[in-house]
C-alpha cells in the first residue's frame, strides 16, 4: 500500500481484543538525570537494565507490549508470575556490578482488563498500573488490592499496606500494598486513611499517546520502534555479565531414553514439576520451565547455559521407563566453573505412575535442595558474611543428621542474621526449629523462655504469610512441646493442605498419632514421609518413631528393625538406643537390652523413668500403652529416679 492510499477507519483501527492480565509497568528511577550527564554510560546501563528485564519477563511466561526509551509494559497470564518477575529483577539489578548496577526500577503492577490493539495494551488496567509505578521507590513494586489478593499467599514476600490511596485521574480510591527493595530500605510511610498522590507525570502514560499519535505516520513511513534500533548494537567489550543471584538455577529438560517418544511427556512433567518444587524453597531463583524448554533437543554446555540464563547452577537428567519402573538419574553442575556438584538416582514403581511421579520429585527436589545449599555455603566460605550467608549456612547445619551439636551450632548463626536484618523470615524460621527442637529433646534449660521465643518468630511469619508451610509445622512442633496433641495434628494437617509432599509434616503427624492413643495410625505417615524424603537428615527420628508405635502396639519383634535402622542412620541420635533396650527387655533378650541401655546413657547421662514420663498425654489407650514402656525400661535396667 501506498503512503497515499486512504484507508477507512474500520480498517486502521479493527476492534480491540479484549482479556484479563495480570499488569506490569516500570521505568527506570533517575534516567533522564543519567542521561543528561552522561549520554553513552547511561545508554550501555540502559542496556544492560533491559537484558535482565527482557529475560526474566521472559522466564515467567510474559509478554513486553511497549518500551519507550526508560519504561516497560509487560503483561503475564498470573499475578504470580508477574511479582516474582518483578522481585526478581530488583533482586538481581540490587545485586548486580558495573552498569548493570547502575540504575533501579520502579514498578506497579495491577489485575483487570486491558484492550490489545496491535500487540500494544490500553484501558484503565494499564492506567492503574502504570499509576502503582509512579508510587514506588526505586527498587520496590506496588501492588493494587485486586493484585494483592492474588499474590498475599506468595512465600518469602513481605507486603505492606499502605492504605486506601487516591490516584491520578482514577475515580475511587484504591487500597495499595509495597513489597520493599531487596536492600532492606524502609519505604516512607502511608500517608493516611486517604492520601493525595503526589503529581508524577508517568511517562508510561505518555508513552501511549505518543504511540496512538504515530501509528498512522509508522504504517506511512514504515517506521518501527523497536528496542533494538533505540539501544543500537551491543558491543560485548562494553557489557559486564550481571551478578548471578544466590541458588539460581535452571532445571533442563529430561533426556527420554526409554526409546518412545510418545514417553516425552512424562519427562517433561518431571521437569516442570521438579522446577515449581525447587521454586518453593527459600532463597532459590529458579529459571521457569518453559524457557528451560527452548534447550530441548540441543546439546548444551553448563557454563553456556548458566550465562545465557545469568543462573549459577544446572540441573540435568534423565528418565528412562520400563513395564514394572521408572528410573530418574539427575546431577547438578556449577554452571560458573563446569564443576560437576552431585548426582544421584531414584527409582519408582511405574504400576502407580502418578503417585511414583509426586515421590520422585519430592525426593530429588529434597536431595538437590539440600546439595545446593551446600555448594553455595562453601562457594562464600571466606566472604563477608551477610544476614543470607549466616542464614544458608545456619540450614546447612541443621541438614546434618539431627544431633545436639549441629542445633548448638546452627543457632548463633540465625541470631546474628537477625541482628543484621531483624524481619529475615528464613532466620525467624531458623531460629524457631533451633528453639523448639532443643525443648523436644531436653537439650535446653531454659524451656519456658526458649519455647515463648519459638512462638514469637513462627507467629510473626505467620502474620505476614498465613500460607507459609514451614511455619505451620513449627506451629504444630511448638503445640507438640506443650502437649496439646489435637491442635498440634491440625497444624500439621494444615501444613499437609497446602503441601502434600512435606515429609516432615507426615513424620511427626504420625508421632502425635501415638500421643492421641491411635499408634496403629503411626506406619502409614513414617512410610509416606520416608517415601517422600528417603535420604532426609531427619530419617533416623523417623524411624525412631516407628518403632516407637510398634512398641505401644505391644509389636516388640517389629520394633527392633526400625530402631537398628535409626541407630545406624544416626548414631547421634540416642533415643533409638532407649526404645532398643526396653524392645529386647521385653523379648527377654538382656544382654541386648543392657548393652542398649548402656549406649543411651552414654549419650545422654543422668536419664531415668521419671524423666521419660515427662513425655506424656492425657489420652487414657496412650497411658495405658505406655505402662508396657516403663516395664521395659525397668526391666533394662534404667534408673527410676
Amino acid at each position: 500500500m501506498s503512503a497515499r492510499t486512504k484507508r477507512s477507519p474500520a480498517a486502521e483501527w479493527p476492534v480491540p481484543e479484549r482479556r484479563l492480565a495480570a499488569i506490569f509497568a516500570a521505568d527506570i528511577a533517575g534516567y533522564s538525570k543519567a542521561m543528561h550527564a552522561d549520554e553513552s554510560g547511561a545508554m550501555r546501563a540502559l542496556q544492560a537494565t533491559r537484558r535482565i528485564v527482557d529475560r526474566l519477563v521472559s522466564a515467567r511466561r510474559g509478554r513486553i507490549a511497549n518500551t519507550a526509551g526508560d519504561s516497560v509494559l509487560a503483561e503475564f497470564a498470573s499475578v504470580a508470575d508477574a511479582v516474582h518477575c518483578a522481585t526478581a529483577i530488583q533482586r538481581m539489578l540490587a545485586e548486580a556490578e558495573g552498569d548493570a548496577g547502575r540504575f533501579r526500577l520502579r514498578i506497579g503492577i495491577h489485575v483487570g482488563e486491558v484492550m490489545v490493539h496491535e500487540g500494544d495494551l490500553f484501558g484503565d488496567g494499564v492506567n492503574i498500573a502504570a499509576r502503582l509505578q509512579a508510587m514506588a521507590e526505586p527498587g520496590a513494586l506496588r501492588l493494587s488490592e485486586a493484585a494483592y489478593r492474588h499474590a498475599r499467599g506468595l512465600p518469602d514476600l513481605r507486603f505492606v499496606d499502605h492504605g486506601l490511596q487516591r490516584l491520578k485521574n482514577i475515580a475511587r480510591p484504591m487500597r495499595v500494598y509495597a513489597v520493599p527493595p531487596p536492600d532492606g530500605r524502609a519505604l516512607r510511610p502511608a500517608l493516611g486513611a486517604v492520601a493525595a498522590l503526589p503529581i508524577v507525570a508517568s511517562r508510561i502514560i505518555t508513552s501511549r499517546i505518543v504511540t496512538l499519535a504515530l501509528l498512522t505516520l509508522a504504517l506511512a513511513a514504515g517506521l518501527a520502534l523497536g528496542w533494538s534500533r533505540l539501544a543500537g548494537p551491543e558491543r560485548a567489550e562494553e557489557i559486564r555479565e550481571p551478578a548471578r543471584p544466590r541458588l539460581s538455577l535452571v532445571v533442563l529438560p529430561l533426556v527420554n531414553q526409554s526409546g518412545d517418544a510418545d514417553q516425552d511427556y512424562l519427562a517433561e512433567q518431571l521437569a516442570e514439576d521438579l522446577s515449581a518444587d525447587l521454586a518453593r524453597a527459600p532463597g532459590t531463583f529458579v529459571i521457569a520451565h518453559g524457557t528451560a524448554q527452548s534447550y530441548k533437543g540441543r546439546p548444551v554446555e553448563p557454563r553456556a547455559v548458566g550465562r545465557e540464563l545469568g543462573v549459577r547452577y544446572v540441573v540435568q537428567g534423565s528418565l528412562r521407563q520400563s513395564a514394572e519402573q521408572v528410573r530418574f538419574a539427575v546431577h547438578l553442575t556449577d554452571a560458573e566453573t563446569g564443576a560437576a556438584l552431585w548426582a544421584d538416582r531414584y527409582d519408582g514403581a511405574r504400576g502407580d505412575l502418578a503417585a511414583a511421579q509426586d515421590a520422585l520429585v519430592a525426593q530429588v527436589g529434597r536431595a538437590l535442595g539440600v546439595r545446593l545449599l551446600e555448594a553455595e555455603t562453601q562457594a562464600r566460605a571466606g566472604h563477608p558474611a551477610d544476614a543470607v550467608d549466616l542464614v544458608m549456612r545456619g540450614q546447612a547445619l541443621l541438614n546434618r543428621p539431627f544431633a545436639r551439636e549441629n542445633h548448638a551450632g546452627a543457632r548463633p548463626l540465625f541470631e546474628r542474621a537477625l541482628a543484621l536484618d531483624p524481619a529475615n523470615t528464613h532466620a525467624r524460621l531458623g531460629l524457631a526449629e533451633v528453639l523448639v527442637d532443643g525443648v523436644l529433646n531436653g537439650w535446653t534449660t531454659e524451656r519456658a523462655g526458649d519455647l515463648d521465643a519459638a512462638e514469637r518468630a513462627v507467629a510473626a511469619v505467620l502474620r505476614g504469610d498465613p500460607t507459609h508451610p514451614f511455619a505451620h509445622y513449627l506451629r504444630g512442633e511448638t503445640l507438640r512441646a506443650r502437649a496439646r496433641y489435637a491442635e498440634a495434628l491440625a497444624a500439621f494437617e494444615r501444613v499437609l493442605a497446602l503441601n502434600p509432599s512435606f515429609a516432615r509434616a507426615h513424620a511427626y503427624r504420625g508421632l502425635i498419632h501415638i500421643f492421641l492413643g491411635r499408634a496403629e495410625e503411626t506406619e502409614a505417615d513414617i512410610a509416606a514421609a520416608i517415601r517422600l524424603s528417603p535420604k532426609d537428615p531427619l530419617l533416623g527420628a523417623w524411624l525412631a518413631r516407628d518403632g516407637l508405635a510398634k512398641l505401644h502396639l505391644g509389636r516388640d519383634e517389629a520394633a527392633i528393625d526400625p530402631l537398628r535402622r535409626a541407630a545406624a542412620v544416626n548414631p547421634l541420635f540416642d533415643f533409638p538406643h532407649l526404645y532398643l533396650a526396653c524392645a529386647f527387655a521385653r523379648l527377654g533378650r538382656d544382654a541386648e537390652a543392657r548393652a542398649s541401655l548402656a549406649e543411651f546413657l552414654r549419650l545422654r547421662p543422668g536419664y531415668t523413668i521419671a524423666r521419660y514420663r515427662s513425655l506424656t498425654s492425657t489420652e487414657p489407650t496412650f497411658l495405658a500403652q505406655r505402662e508396657r514402656l516403663y516395664d521395659g525400661l525397668r526391666r533394662a535396667g534404667l534408673p527410676e529416679r
